[in-house]
């Protein structure tokens, strides 16, 4: 599993606060358990020395030895005893002398010794002190102190555990700050990417990100300014080129008419030189249209019904209407630029795929695809980014060079196989960027006719542009 760069910094941040405050947790437990047992044990050492003391003067008066417990004071719920001729007397049973550790009473014989032990389950601090013929015990319970304890441990862990958490909030919170810069970039370069190449990125008065900024800005305007001295170069080309173009189209096309008059050999010569006029002539066209993309914005957005429309590009182009199947979505778009994009899809099938097969229109929740199918040659999966782009044409990107396609169509005879396709490169060009225009997408995929699928991908964002059918 990936983590991405804000949840990888953010665990870091969580996973050393948590270690710090482990740390610092363990220490400061371990410091203050120490200095609480040692305090609760010092003074229960005192206390008990001093009790020891008024029981062997007691003692030594010739008092009883219940008489002699009864001169220690009552303070706390300390349990004294007396071990005396080998009788156990005592003031209270809560801890039995039989259950006194054996090691204790002998490590006080000739002076005195101190011991923590667990009698039935409870934690007890003892103090055994040898007196002239007697040994004095007392127990001190510390229940209390380790109840205390382990509250104060509990806390610890609680606060240890809100320190990681609290870490990792911080380092979201930290890596998001850092990485909005970042994220304007992305979006800037995201809308040039787009087309929109007036995209620029706000500088934030930061001496760290305003050169990244400034960088940003000034490539953008680089690519800009590049694309649109192409644009008006092609434009201006294609534009000087129009009218000796449109003279040498029309004696081309004078000299057709009068093809017959003419030997074979001039005939054919004439045939030919209207086939590549025409081609010539189409292929300024198209240079005119893609070098105004983009700089002619004014769309003109109405309710259409894709499924007339497709009926319209079909029929126009002489093709069967049954070609047109699928569902009869009306969205909101621009007809005419829309009719291009078609358009162009149906000539490329015809060019280059021997024929459409189908002009498939499906309605999904929040889009609507116009799939145009064809059975050539498909496209080779290496091929298909280049395939959109300007003066790509169909035999460079084809899968198979002669032969049979992926159906076991025959190709063999194919304009895109033999090198005679009549196209420039353009049209693909052309209804990609018209598409980008109208906020649609257009990719390729393999056509369940064996050749290729050109999809165009229409986003409704949630059925908001899209009208029911008619």
């Amino acid at each position: 599993m990936h983590f991405g760069l804000r949840t990888r910094v953010a665990l870091a941040f969580g996973l050393l606060s948590l270690l710090i405050a482990g740390v610092v947790s363990v220490a400061t437990y371990g410091l203050a358990r120490w200095y609480l047992l040692e305090q609760r044990e010092s003074a229960a050492l005192s206390r008990a020395v001093l009790d020891s003391r008024a029981v062997a003067a007691s003692l030594d008066s010739g008092s009883l030895p219940s008489t002699a417990l009864e001169q220690v004071p009552s303070v706390g719920t300390s349990q004294p005893m007396v071990l005396t001729n080998g009788v156990w007397y005592t003031t209270s049973v809560t801890v039995p002398p039989n259950e006194l550790p054996q090691d204790l009473l002998v490590a006080s014989a000739g002076g005195g010794a101190q011991q923590r032990a667990e009698i039935n389950g409870e934690p007890y601090f003892l103090v055994a002190v040898d007196l002239q013929g007697a040994t004095y015990v007392e127990v001190f319970p510390l229940r209390d102190l380790d109840l205390i304890l382990t509250i104060g441990g509990w806390l610890f862990v609680i606060q240890t555990l809100l320190a990681g958490a609290l870490g990792v909030l911080i380092g979201r919170y930290t890596v998001g700050q850092l990485l909005r810069p970042l994220r304007r970039l992305r979006e800037g370069a995201e809308s040039v990417a787009g087309g929109d190449f007036a995209a620029r990125i706000t500088l934030a008065n930061d001496p760290d990100l305003d050169p990244l900024a400034d960088s940003f800005n000034e490539m953008a305007q680089a690519v800009a300014s590049r694309i649109q001295r192409e644009r008006r170069f092609s434009a201006n080309v294609s534009h000087e080129l129009r009218s000796p173009l449109t003279s040498v189209v029309g004696t081309a096309e004078l000299l057709d008419r009068r093809r017959e008059i003419l030997p074979d050999r001039e005939a054919g010569l004439v045939r030919v030189l209207v086939e590549q006029v025409h081609r010539m002539s189409q292929m300024l066209l198209d240079l005119l249209e893609i070098s105004r993309i983009g700089g002619d914005e004014n769309l003109q957005w109405e309710s259409v019904d894709l499924s007339m429309l497709c009926h319209d590009v079909v029929r126009v182009r002489g093709l069967s209407e049954h070609l047109v199947t699928g569902d009869s979505p009306i969205v909101r778009t621009d007809a005419r630029r829309f009719e291009r994009i078609v358009g162009n899809l149906i000539d490329n099938a015809q060019r280059h795929g021997t024929g459409v097969e189908q002009v498939l229109i499906q309605r999904h929740p929040e889009s609507v695809h116009v799939c145009v199918d064809d059975a050539g040659p498909g496209v080779n999966p290496a091929s298909l980014e280049r395939l959109l782009e300007p003066f790509t044409r169909g035999e460079e990107a084809a899968l198979v060079e002669r032969g049979t396609n992926v159906s076991g169509k025959d190709v063999t005879n194919s304009a895109s196989l033999d090198g005679r396709s009549s196209g420039a490169g353009l049209g693909l060009a052309i209804a990609a960027e018209q598409a980008n225009l109208l906020g649609a997408r257009l990719h390729v995929m393999a056509s369940p006719y064996g050749g290729s699928r050109f999809v165009i991908e229409i986003p409704v964002r949630g059925g908001a542009d899209l009208e029911p059918d008619a």
